[in-house]
């Protein structure tokens, strides 16, 4: 699995934090690509985006027992809790930082024979830092830590089974990038990858974004998100993915 997700990471090139917004800088005619990029890189700039993960999940959870799950978005309407998401990027030059925070509380129910139903509350932190090297204006590598605390509650035929929880701290690497299509949308494409058995066994990461920008400073994202985790520790062995659309409003400033 692991070998595999790394093929994935370097085809794709590969999220957390969200890039700046483009530009209308008119490039000249001998440039072979249109690029985005910020304004004035002598000074900070930042990007704020509150944003929706309108997730599903899917894959399995042993307490023990062992509980498979396979819930779509829409199966979990009338569950699920939205929680807080939010992105802070800052960047300077071809330096800069960014964090991410989400919480989510998810519930699934299960396909086995028996009826079973499961409540997971996850709280995901993510701070970043990411270089953008000069030969490459619209790719940028990052390095970061990645934290995530899961509290899950279990019901077998009505009855709930005792709360496990357990909070895993991981380092990841990835790498992400913006192209301006046009005056008014932009394409952003991230992965990472992470874990690598010092805290969770592997977690991952992609995400592809449209950008249609509103004015110079307001821009709306919105496509496809993919988050997953290994995790064997504390009793518990869980194996799941989130995937869903994400909605957001990027503020520039």
């Amino acid at each position: 699995m692991l070998s595999r997700s790394l093929v994935l990471f370097f085809l794709l090139g590969c999220p957390v934090g969200s890039p700046a917004l483009a530009t209308d800088n008119t490039l000249n005619a001998e440039s072979p690509a249109i690029t985005a990029d910020y304004p004035d890189s002598s000074k900070w700039n930042f990007n704020l985006r509150p944003y929706f993960f309108l997730s599903g999940i899917s894959g399995s959870v042993t307490v023990p027992p062992t509980f498979p799950m396979n819930s779509r978005f829409g199966d979990l309407l009338k569950h699920v809790k939205l929680g807080a998401f939010i992105n802070f990027t800052a960047q300077k030059g071809q330096w800069g930082t960014s964090g991410d925070f989400q919480y989510i509380n998810l519930y699934g129910e299960g396909s086995g024979l028996l009826d079973m139903s499961l409540d997971l509350k996850n709280v995901i932190g993510e701070v970043d830092v990411f270089y953008e090297p000069g030969t490459a204006a619209t790719l940028r590598f990052l390095a970061g830590v990645r934290a995530y605390s899961v509290k899950q509650t279990i019901m077998i035929e009505g009855v709930e089974l005792p709360a496990a929880s357990t909070v895993v701290v991981d380092p990841i690497l990835g790498a992400y990038g913006l192209w301006k299509l046009s005056d008014r949308w932009d394409f952003e494409l991230r992965g990472d990858i992470g874990g690598f058995g010092v805290s969770s066994e592997l977690t991952y990461q992609m995400m592809a974004l449209f950008h249609w920008k509103i004015s110079e400073s307001l821009a709306i994202p919105f496509g496809y998100r993919v988050l997953g985790y290994q995790i064997k520790k504390d009793e518990i062995l869980m194996d799941t993915r989130m995937a869903g659309m994400v909605l957001g409003l990027d503020i520039r400033f």
